[in-house]
C-alpha cells in the first residue's frame, strides 16, 4: 500500500489540483490513505480540504499551527501505515503515470530505498512556460549512491520521490531543526544505507513562485557547509570529496541569485565556488550568464539546458 503524504501552508490556489492529481492516478487503487498535513494556513485552505473530504474517504487531514515543512512531514510518517511513502508538496503535481511508472522499480532489489525521476518547473497556470528538468541518474549498482550524490547531488527534490517506508526506520525523521535544504540532507542519509533508482521522464509539475524560498537564498551556502560537514563527521571517507561537494552548493546558491535578479550575490557565490573546484566547466558558464547582458540570460540558459540533455545522451 501507498501512503501519499502532502504539506500545505496558505497553498487554497493550489492544493485541490495537488489531491486530484493523485486521485487521478493510474495507480490509485494502490494509494491506501492520503495525508495532508495543514501547517497554520491562514488562508481558505482548510475549507478547500474539508471540501475535499467529504467525497475522498481515502484522505485524512492534520491540522498543525506552523511547525515546518519538516515536522509537518514527520507527523504525517508517523501517521501513515503504506509499506511505500509518496511525498507531494501542495502547490506541485503529478502526471497521472507518476506512482505507475515508479513502483516497479522497488521490485529490482529490496535494497532499492528511494525510486525519484526528472520534473517540470513551471510557474503559469497554463504551463505555457514549463520546462523540463533532466535529473542525474542514480541505478543499482555494488556501491551505495552517497559518493556520488554528495558530489553531484541531482537534484532529487520532494514531490518526484517515493520513498520505502522501513527507510525512515533505519535512517530517521527529517531533521526538525532546518529550515532549508532539509530534503537534501534527508536523502543525503538515506544515501548512506540505501540504493535509489531514478525513473527518467517528467512525472512531476514543480511550481515555482513568489512564494518559494527566494528571500533565503542568502543563507543557501551556509546551509551548504553545514550539509557538507554532516556528511563527513558521519563518513569520514567523504573527505576527499568535501571541496567539490562545497563548489557545487556554492554554484546552485549563485546560479539561483543570478536566476532572481541578484547578480552581485550570484556572481560572489559562483566565484566562491570556483575556488572549491576551478575545473568545474558548468561554473564557467554560469558566470558567463551571470556577467553578460540580461536581455541574452533566457537564451544562454535556454542553450545550456539543450547541450546538458544532449550530453546526458552521449
Amino acid at each position: 500500500m501507498i501512503s501519499a503524504i502532502l504539506t500545505c501552508h496558505n497553498e487554497e490556489r493550489f492544493i485541490a489540483q495537488a489531491i486530484e492529481s493523485i486521485v487521478a492516478q493510474t495507480a490509485y487503487d494502490l494509494i491506501g490513505e492520503i495525508i495532508v498535513v495543514n501547517d497554520g494556513s491562514r488562508d481558505g485552505s482548510q475549507a478547500v480540504l474539508d471540501e475535499i473530504s467529504a467525497h475522498n474517504e481515502k484522505l485524512e487531514i492534520i491540522r498543525a499551527d506552523g511547525v515546518g515543512v519538516s515536522a509537518a512531514r514527520n507527523m504525517a510518517i508517523a501517521r501513515a501505515r503504506g509499506d511505500f511513502i509518496a511525498f507531494l508538496d501542495g502547490d506541485d503535481f503529478w502526471v497521472p503515470e507518476k506512482l505507475e511508472r515508479q513502483l516497479p522499480a522497488f521490485a529490482l532489489a529490496s535494497e532499492v530505498g528511494l525510486v525519484y525521476s526528472d520534473f517540470y518547473d513551471f510557474t503559469q497556470m497554463d504551463l505555457s512556460d514549463s520546462q523540463f528538468i533532466p535529473v542525474r541518474a542514480y541505478h543499482l549498482s555494488r556501491q551505495l549512491p552517497l559518493a556520488e550524490y554528495f558530489v553531484h547531488d541531482a537534484p532529487i527534490i520532494p514531490s518526484t520521490i517515493i520513498v520505502r517506508r522501513e527507510v525512515f526506520d533505519t535512517v530517521g525523521l527529517f531533521d526538525a531543526g532546518m529550515e532549508l535544504s532539509e530534503d537534501t540532507e534527508m536523502v543525503l542519509r538515506i544515501a548512506e544505507r540505501w540504493h535509489f533508482e531514478h525513473v527518467p521522464g517528467g512525472l512531476t509539475f514543480k511550481r515555482r513562485h513568489g512564494g518559494n524560498a527566494t528571500s533565503s537564498l542568502e543563507r543557501l551556502g551556509q546551509v551548504g557547509e553545514v550539509l557538507v560537514k554532516r556528511v563527513v563527521e558521519r563518513n569520514p571517507s567523504m573527505k576527499p570529496l568535501a571541496a567539490k561537494s562545497l563548489s557545487r552548493r556554492y554554484a546552485s546558491a549563485g546560479n539561483d541569485c543570478v536566476k532572481q535578479g541578484r547578480r552581485r550575490d550570484g556572481i560572489r557565490y559562483l566565484r566562491k565556488a570556483l575556488t572549491k573546484n576551478p575545473f568545474a566547466w558548468r561554473i564557467y558558464v554560469y558566470l558567463a550568464i551571470a556577467m553578460g547582458p540580461a536581455w541574452l540570460e533566457g537564451s544562454a540558459r535556454r542553450g545550456f539546458w539543450t547541450l546538458k540533455r544532449l550530453a546526458a545522451r552521449w
